[in-house]
């Protein structure tokens, strides 16, 4: 029975990932991986407990996601709707010019079929001049128009623009600490790696987060993990690159000397382990981190190979430590 449970909660769990709605590549990829590692929990699966631990992880996994995707589509209704109506304002914009200059022209064209049928040649030229400035004053008000709806698409195009830096900017975010995400330090790693760079990477471990999960709720976790990135942030300085890169690890790329960085990695261990208050709807509460830190030193002419076994292997030493 405990081999059967375990072989369908497995399949549960690789459906989830394999079925996954990809409204976000960067968010679905990081979806997938962390519902890989609760797979490997199943299959590791022996107590209760564990079955417990597993539950909460799959349940909190599946809660946030729908919340983070909730939320993409709103936002990109939000979108939609707005630049449709930018796009109806600017059309009938130019549906009434059009109408407008029109009648106008048309009105100009009148009067000189009127100069036309005139004896006189000083009402011809009286109408003739009266035509000319009508035409003169539909062709200013035409180029008025046109520079002001110019203006307004330079204008929608730009917030689109913003828009869509925003949104690559969002592709490269932890959604729960506003952190970069895996796929950003990825990217930054593998630059440095291809440039060959020298540079110290931290590794911030938390040791007791499944724990948490059975005592606290997903806002008072979050809570403190915030509150320790931000005393982390105070630590390392603006110019680190500090990011997520498990549920668990937080990484920062630091261009430093590495007896530096391991002072610093032991400095973290020692400051970022302890007690944490946060407000939990407007109840103060107060929740325990363990954390540890550990360095890795890139040096001009490793093997990116090299480096890479290096972090898996203490990110995983820094998860079950």
């Amino acid at each position: 029975m405990v081999k059967a449970a375990t072989a369908s909660y497995t399949q549960a769990v690789a459906s989830a990932a394999q079925y996954t709605v990809e409204l976000d590549a960067g968010e679905a990829k990081l979806f997938r991986e962390r519902l890989e590692r609760i797979r490997s929990e199943v299959e590791k699966a022996a107590y209760p407990g564990d079955w417990s631990s597993i539950q909460a992880s799959f349940r909190n996994e599946l809660r946030e996601h729908r919340d983070r995707s909730v939320a993409q589509l709103i936002k990109l209704r939000a979108e939609l709707t707005a630049a449709a109506a930018a796009m109806g304002i600017f059309a009938d914009s130019v549906a009434s010019s059009g109408a407008d200059h029109k009648e106008e022209l048309q009105e100009a064209l009148g009067k000189l079929d009127s100069a036309v049928q005139q004896d006189s040649l000083m009402k011809v030229r009286a109408t003739l001049r009266e035509a000319k400035a009508h035409i003169n004053a539909t062709v200013e008000h035409m180029e008025h128009a046109h520079q002001f709806m110019i203006a307004q698409l330079r204008d929608e195009i730009g917030t689109l623009h913003h828009k869509m830096d925003a949104d690559r900017r969002a592709e490269f975010l932890d959604g729960a600490t506003g952190l970069w995400n895996r796929l950003k330090l990825d990217s930054e790693l593998q630059q440095m790696l291809d440039h060959d760079e020298s540079f110290c990477l931290l590794v911030v471990g938390i040791r007791n987060l499944k724990r948490l999960d059975q005592h606290y709720s997903p806002a008072v976790i979050q809570s403190g993990i915030k509150a320790l990135l931000q005393r982390l942030s105070a630590m390392l300085g603006k110019d680190a690159i500090l990011g997520r890169w498990e549920d668990e690890i937080f990484a920062a790329i630091l261009q430093i000397d590495p007896a530096v960085a391991i002072s610093l990695s032991r400095e973290a261990t020692a400051r970022l382990s302890g007690g944490y208050s946060v407000q939990d709807n407007g109840v103060p509460r107060n929740i325990e981190i363990q954390a540890t830190a550990g360095v890795i030193e890139r040096q001009h002419g490793t093997e990116s190979a090299s480096f890479h076994k290096n972090l898996l292997q203490l990110s995983a030493t820094l998860s079950h430590a």
